[in-house]
């Protein structure tokens, strides 16, 4: 037999599907009796007629049709919900991998860089001297100008 929990639970779409099979019952017929089976089924049994296990069953097939659908549902949005999860682990790998290569470069880059800055110092060294404080006192005057306004 349906219970008071399941039939609140699922109470709009049965609601509807009642409204459907019962056609002699309105929408005020139905109202206040959210959960309270055996109300519902003596309200369908004055409306209708038919007998109270007849009624029961109905409603009982109604309620197992929406926990079925929603079990259903629950199970694919947990298998979509898994495959987003995997998706979204391989595309932070796929990410992962490019950040790491790009490191890899710029790293690289960088070393040669200043193994070619080192190599010019050691064979022109006065001349390096001579580029870093010439660059230096630019900057001095470009930030002291800078400040004056």
């Amino acid at each position: 037999m349906t219970t008071r929990e399941e039939l609140r639970g699922h109470w709009n779409e049965i609601r509807g599907r009642i409204e459907e099979r019962w056609s002699q019952l309105n929408s005020s017929d139905l109202d206040g009796l959210e959960g309270k089976t055996d109300q519902l089924v003596g309200r369908i049994q004055q409306k209708t007629g038919e007998t109270k296990r007849d009624i029961q069953r109905e409603l009982d097939s109604m309620v197992e049709s929406f926990s079925q659908s929603a079990s259903t549902m629950a199970d694919k949005m947990g298998d979509t919900l898994n495959e987003a999860v995997k998706n979204s682990k391989e595309q932070f790998s796929h990410a992962s991998d490019a950040a790491r290569e790009q490191y890899e470069q710029v790293n690289q880059s960088v070393q040669k860089g200043y193994r070619e800055a080192e190599r010019t110092v050691r064979k022109h060294p006065a001349e390096s001297v001579a580029v870093a404080f010439g660059t230096g006192l630019i900057a001095g005057v470009i930030v002291s100008l800078a400040w004056r306004r």
